[in-house]
């Protein structure tokens, strides 16, 4: 039996994501590493300098790294070379745990690979995203991605169960070094998944060669001065990715300081927040490809600003795991949608610029944010509850934004062109 490219490319795909965010769940940026930083330094600032550093090295590439990927006629090559380096950051970082536990030397260590990984990341995303809606049916688009996202979602109840028996059972550092080792081994893995995917040549593409740094942001910029409603688009994002953002860099930290809370309640965490990912996924990709990509966008707000509620009543671990649950659904959701989104809005070729523009000026708020948050918690200025709820407000402005606004499946009306 043969089975159909489109078939085994979907099927690539698919076991791609789960072993990607079974590795994610793992060594996680919304818990584990919150939990390490916690037994190195008491700053809320270097909470804050994770979104940052993250942000920044897997986004400003972008703008200046698309203007080659658009013209690429094979692009698996650069997605794997661009994700060997995502690894590699990682895999430097569990060598030095080998080395020294010590705050100043781990934690710079620390955040310099996360600076490489970050910015592995941000050379994968444009080619990544433009290589994924060309080799999976467009049909399939949100509801692939939604997989991606609630099958490793099932692994989190028992992936949980496992960290909270490591973080109980082994002391630090040698509990994050198992848990990067076999987070390292769930990567290579999807690697071997990326190797996997059949790619056609890519013809017709546009060609930046003769183009100069000046026109190339100048018609960077124009698509946000043409397209009014992409610019709302992207606005409404950043007033939901930003709460969003400092809700999942502090909520494990503020989960910590409940009186007499163990260390394993992070695998408890895990096992709540993962599975509601994956629903959230799954939701949000069935919805975007059956009722337009701005409706689950509106659910979004809704739930964050339910979560942060919940953590504005209490620290006990219950009250946060619940927290924890909302802002999965509202992670999943807006994981899974943001890429169907960008790609409505463009015309095939120019998606990587689409993608880059707009995860570029959605990630610069974002990674501006939770830094001067945790300043501002390290100086008295504000507590945790305060920060929770600015999230809420800021998340109610996104709500009221994407209430406005069509679904770029939508005939175009005044203000809007068609994709460019």
């Amino acid at each position: 039996m043969v089975i159909s490219r489109s078939r085994w490319n979907v099927a690539c795909h698919l076991l791609d994501g789960v072993l990607f965010f079974a590795a994610l769940m793992l060594f996680s940026i919304e818990q584990v590493i919150p939990k390490m930083i916690a037994d190195l330094s008491e700053r809320a600032l270097f909470l804050g300098l994770v979104p940052l550093i993250w942000h920044l090295g897997m986004l400003l590439p972008q703008v200046f790294y698309v203007k080659k990927v658009e013209g690429l006629a094979y692009k698996k090559p650069t997605v794997f070379w661009c994700a060997f380096i995502q690894r590699t950051g990682w895999l430097v970082f569990l060598l030095s745990l080998y080395l020294r536990w010590e705050p100043a030397f781990t934690l710079t260590v620390f955040f310099i690979c996360l600076a490489v990984s970050s910015l592995g990341t941000g050379l994968v995303i444009p080619v990544w995203t433009d290589w994924y809606a060309k080799t999976v049916p467009a049909n399939v688009w949100g509801r692939l991605l939604g997989m991606r996202r609630a099958l490793p979602g099932v692994l989190g109840i028992g992936l949980g169960g496992l960290i909270r028996f490591i973080m109980n059972s082994l002391p630090a550092p040698e509990r994050y070094r198992l848990l990067l080792i076999l987070a390292l081994v769930f990567y290579a893995l999807a690697l071997a998944c990326v190797l996997l995917v059949r790619e056609d040549r890519h013809e017709g593409l546009p060609n930046h060669s003769g183009t100069t740094w000046k026109d190339y942001f100048r018609d960077l910029a124009a698509i946000l001065f043409r397209r009014r409603d992409f610019r709302i688009f992207v606005l409404a994002s950043i007033l939901v990715t930003v709460p969003l953002t400092v809700a999942v860099t502090f909520l494990t930290r503020y989960g910590l300081t409940y009186p007499g809370v163990e260390d394993g309640v992070i695998g408890t965490f895990t096992m709540v927040l993962y599975p509601l990912v994956g629903v959230g996924g799954l939701v949000g990709g069935m919805i975007s490809d059956r009722m337009g990509v701005i409706v689950p966008f509106r659910l979004v707000p809704l739930f964050i600003m339910a979560a942060t509620g919940m953590a504005l009543a209490s620290a006990h671990p219950a009250v946060v795991s619940t927290a924890w649950g909302l802002t999965g659904f509202a992670l999943g959701v807006r994981m899974v949608i943001m890429l169907p989104a960008v790609f409505r809005f463009a015309s095939p070729h120019r998606r990587p610029s689409y993608t880059a523009l707009s995860f570029t000026t959605i990630g610069l708020a974002s990674a501006a944010v939770p830094p001067l948050l945790g300043l501002m918690i390290d100086a008295g200025i504000l507590e945790f509850r305060h920060v929770f709820a600015l999230c809420g407000l800021l998340a109610f402005f996104g709500w009221l934004l994407f209430l406005r606004m069509p679904s770029p499946e939508a005939p175009p009306g005044p203000g809007a062109s068609a994709p460019v």
